[in-house]
């Protein structure tokens, strides 16, 4: 028999029914069970059945069904509960425990979790005395038929999950600090009981069961410590950690219930880590002393257990990481805690040198990349003076870490028996490691250079010896790998260079020319390309290199394999160097026209050459642009007439997208600008004539070309995404650059749009859209343009979507179409003035609707539009009357999405539409909240009339403070949810 959520006969045979099909079934019977089983939960009557199915004739499933309800009741339901049966539910709870302190593991640790959940309810007012009544409940004396090892456990299992049940509870703030209060004054209780164990437990010697009390009292310091127990009282505590780690690490440390060094390690590091700690700066000295040890056990070890290693590192990176500035002063003068933070820093030093190649051979290295970040970070806080003193220690540390950084970020001889994700962390890793060598530069600054160039000049010498004496028949002359890493690093320095550097980098690019590129691995040509691109911005201040290094990139675009790191480095120059690429204009045009003809390159290269292209000839004059694009561009337009006549496949679909592509990023970066220099032409100069005319831009004579072309495209080819998307992304381009000037086109181009979307409706025709009504709607002569052309878009978008259809389908289309409509109203909202009330209420009701579908970035657009509208709506007499008519609906929407009919993260957008309608209609939102509110069960039955009433008062007191009103909506939002109580 099929379990459904209708069925309310909450009988155990039901229940066990349900259970069983929940484990047993296909996936939508367990979905039903799941749901009834939910709905079991929060009756009443769970407080009742549990009992029953705790009862250890139950299955196993059964009685962790019944544990999971018992936590669920005593965190979500706990109003149900009269005070009188708290002592009742605490005296079954514990015979529950005790019943089942053998098994099944899963249920007794539920169990445990209910009992702490159970304490932190009462604690504050019912039960004050609740720790130190369960540490003397839980002796041997008082349960003499338990096991000692099992009491022990059970009553270190409830304090281990106490502070993490308190971290994840519902309680309110004022109870959360109470409770708090009552946890810490039973810290020092805890911690006794904690180091006592410790002190009488030898993990050499101890027996399978004492070893697993050992890992929970380990288990329970790191939950504490990470709640917070004061530093200076956790020394006692730090030497028994550590007499654990050392003495646990020679017996195999993997049991069933864990590793014990590693549970040490987590206790020592959330003990050093935790913020308060910063309060004690002499105690955080005494405890980094006390971990140095750690270092002997590292190299004691194994390099075969990394996982042992990691955790060993990994707890002294975390320290040194949370005290950086800690140890960065202690080299403002000598002292043993000098010596000790040196010694720390070498160790992580040591960390990030680890042999071997990452992640092939080692993957300890990585973990310590992010505490050189923040090392150099607070020495570059201190005072001039501090940092000189502070350089003198840990300068030489920042240059062997470059060393070694240049060592492992070496590319591997072979990497073709690597998997895809091997591969992947790799070059994430590299990644890593070029910051870090931009740390080394914000400390070192030209003694890195110095030290770059040495390195290269040693490895270009090796490779060149290898070369000149035929040592080598491939591409891999050794050095080669050295070679690259350091241009790899330079490339990460590049961009913190003054551009007004006359020394190295004028010697790095000179390396680059002596090269011998015949002989070298394609890896370290695409390196040294990528070193001119990230140069682009000082070659622009020093012209005068353009003319080393564009004979090296266009002769890489002869080359498929070195090509994407070419037209990158090209796509710097051109952004970066404008005012002096025109004199490297033919050389550049002609070896790009000789690429893209070639067919040898990817479509992402292409695409980027046209970028350089663009930029190249904005800086020629204008008959000389319009030839390059006869010969350079037209053949393109030419070819799109011609794949727009076939019958789409494939093939032409992609050449298609391709094409338009290209000539989009053209458009968008082909733009003449106005020297300030340029002579007033006699007519201009004239007293009778004050405005200067606009330079011709090539793209207007593109475009006059591409506009009858665009129209067949559409016609033939309008309802495929990525085809309109990229057209209408063209004509968005070309119109940014044209701005006004594109006026000619207006009439063609916006019955394109209009037919366009008619037939499918595509975001990037709203993004036009948005930007053609921007430019044209200020225009008396354009005005009933945009007016007409507005409502055409807004009665076709409310005829495809909100007349039925499933608005999730298309939020892209909603995101882009109210994000039109927000815009328009910011700066246009006369032009509603055009249309029919009704019109203007549909609009309305349509952003409303849209509150509550789960897809946030509609929600947001929906949020703005309706934002907008508000404040525009008191000078406009149409959306005046539709905010009246309306307003009391959408407010019931917010309300059913701040009460949960909508993820959290729509809190945001409903409290900026509640707090513009409180600045703009205060009265009838009074009225409307008051209304909304009085709805028995709404927004949440979790939320009480007082509640309710007090939210009401408080968000109408909020007409200008955003974030106390997001604060407050949050809070009511938790309440309804049953996310806090």
């Amino acid at each position: 028999m099929s379990v459904t959520p209708s069925t309310v006969d909450f009988t155990p045979e039901e229940l066990e029914k349900a259970v069983s099909q929940f484990y047993q079934s296909d996936a939508a019977v367990q979905a039903k069970a799941h749901q009834w089983l939910t709905a079991a939960q929060t009756t009443p009557e769970a407080w009742t059945f549990v009992w029953d199915l705790l009862q250890p004739n139950k299955s196993t499933e059964l009685q962790f069904f019944a544990a999971t309800t018992l936590h669920t009741k005593v965190v979500k339901w706990w109003k149900e509960v009269p005070e009188d049966q708290y002592p009742v539910l605490k005296k079954k709870l514990l015979e529950a425990i005790i019943s089942h302190c053998l098994g099944p593991k899963i249920v007794l640790n539920k169990l445990c979790i209910t009992l702490s959940a159970y304490l932190l309810q009462t604690i504050s007012v019912h039960w004050p005395d609740a720790i130190p009544e369960l540490l003397s409940m839980f002796q041997p004396s008082y349960l003499p038929s338990l096991p000692p090892e099992r009491t022990a456990w059970i009553l270190l299992e409830v304090l281990t999950v106490l502070p993490e049940e308190f971290q994840s509870s519902h309680l309110s703030q004022t109870q959360k600090g109470l409770v708090r209060n009552e946890l810490q004054k039973n810290t020092p209780q805890v911690l006794s009981l904690l180091e006592d164990i410790l002190a009488t437990n030898d993990c050499a010697t101890a027996s399978e069961s004492s070893l697993e009390v050992i890992h929970q009292v380990l288990r329970c310091a790191a939950s504490w410590l990470q709640m917070g127990i004061p530093i200076t009282d956790c020394m006692r505590l730090a030497d028994l950690l550590m007499s654990v780690v050392i003495s646990s690490v020679n017996i195999p440390h993997h049991h069933s219930f864990g590793s014990i060094p590693e549970a040490a390690l987590d206790a020592l590091q959330a003990m050093a880590t935790h913020p308060d700690t910063h309060r004690f700066p002499n105690s955080c000295l005494q405890l980094l002393e006390k971990l140095l040890p750690l270092h002997s056990l590292i190299q004691q070890i194994s390099s075969e257990d990394q996982e042992l290693l990691s955790n060993l590192y990994c707890t002294l990176i975390a320290v040194a990481e949370s005290h950086a500035g800690l140890l960065v002063n202690s080299f403002r003068s000598e002292s043993p805690a000098k010596s000790n933070s040196l010694q720390l820093i070498h160790v992580i030093l040591q960390c990030s040198n680890t042999p071997g190649v990452y992640p092939i051979q080692e993957t300890l290295s990585q973990n310590a990349l992010g505490f050189w970040y923040i090392l150099q970070d607070d020495m570059l806080a201190a005072e001039a003076e501090d940092f000189t003193v502070i350089m003198q220690s840990l300068g030489p540390v920042y240059l062997m870490l470059a060393e070694v950084m240049l060592h492992k970020s070496m590319l591997p001889t072979d990497d073709s028996s690597w998997a895809s994700e091997e591969k992947e962390q790799f070059r994430c890793y590299r990644q890593d490691v070029a910051d870090t060598m931009m740390y080394c530069y914000n400390v070192l600054h030209d003694k890195l250079l110095e030290l770059l160039l040495q390195k290269l000049e040693g490895a270009l010498a090796e490779v060149n010896a290898s070369v000149k004496d035929n040592n080598v028949g491939n591409r891999n002359p050794p050095g080669w790998q050295m070679l690259e890493s350091v241009l790899h690093a330079f490339v990460a320095v590049s961009e913190c260079l003054n551009t007004n550097d006359e020394g190295h980098v004028p010697r790095f690019l000179n390396v680059l020319e002596r090269l011998p590129f015949a002989h070298l691995n394609l890896r370290v040509i695409n390196t040294a390309l990528n070193v001119i691109g990230s140069c682009a911005e000082w070659i622009n201040q020093h012209p005068v290199s353009m003319g080393h290094v564009v004979p090296l990139l266009v002769t890489g675009l002869n080359s498929p394999e070195v090509a994407p790191a070419a037209t990158m480095a090209l796509k710097d120059l051109a952004r970066e160097c404008l005012q002096t690429i025109g004199s490297f204009s033919h050389p550049i045009l002609q070896a790009t026209q000789e690429a893209l003809t070639s067919g040898q390159l990817q479509s992402g290269e292409c695409v980027r050459l046209m970028f350089t292209v663009g930029r190249v000839l904005s800086v020629l004059p204008l008959e000389s642009t319009m030839q390059y694009l006869e010969v350079m561009v037209v053949p393109y337009i030419n070819e799109l007439q011609s794949l727009s006549e076939q019958e789409l496949n494939p093939s032409v679909r992609a050449a298609v997208i391709l094409r338009l592509k290209m000539l989009g990023i053209l458009y968008g970066t082909l733009s003449v600008q106005r020297s300030e220099n340029d002579d007033l032409s006699e007519n201009q100069s004239n007293s009778n004539s004050q405005q200067v005319s606009q330079p011709v831009q090539p793209v207007f004579f593109m475009l006059q070309q591409m506009m009858p072309l665009s129209q067949n495209i559409v016609y033939r080819m309008g309802r495929d995404h990525d085809i309109l998307q990229a057209l209408f992304l063209m004509f968005k381009q070309a119109i940014s650059t044209l701005l006004e000037g594109s006026e000619p086109f207006l009439p063609d181009l916006l019955t394109l749009l209009v037919n366009s979307y008619r037939e499918f409706p595509h975001p990037t025709v709203l993004e036009l859209a948005l930007l053609i009504l921007t430019l044209f709607s200020s225009s008396e002569k354009h005005l009933s343009y945009m007016q007409s052309f507005l409502k055409m878009v807004c009665h076709h978008t409310m005829q495809h979507f909100f007349c039925g259809a499933n608005l999730s389908e298309h939020v892209d289309v909603l995101e882009s179409f109210f994000k039109m409509l927000a815009g328009v109203l910011r700066k246009f909202a006369s032009l509603f003035s055009a249309f029919e009330p009704n019109d203007c209420t549909a609009l309305f009701q349509a952003g409303t609707v849209t509150l509550l579908l789960p897809e946030i970035a509609a929600v947001k657009a929906a949020s703005q539009f309706l934002c907008n509208f508000i404040l525009q709506s008191r000078d406009i007499t149409h959306l005046l009357g539709v905010v009246q008519l309306c307003g009391e609906g959408l407010v019931h929407q917010i309300l059913r999405a701040i009460g949960g009919e909508s993820s959290r993260a729509s809190l945001e957008p409903m409290s900026e539409i509640l707090l513009a309608l409180n600045k703009k209609y205060c009265d009838n939102l009074y009225r409307w909240l008051n209304q909304t509110m009085q709805q028995d069960g709404f927004p949440s039955p979790r939320v009480s009339a007082a509640q309710k009433e007090h939210f009401v008062k408080m968000a109408l007191k909020e007409r200008a403070n955003k974030r106390k009103l997001e604060d407050l909506v949050r809070e009511f939002s938790f309440i309804c949810r049953g996310i806090v109580t």
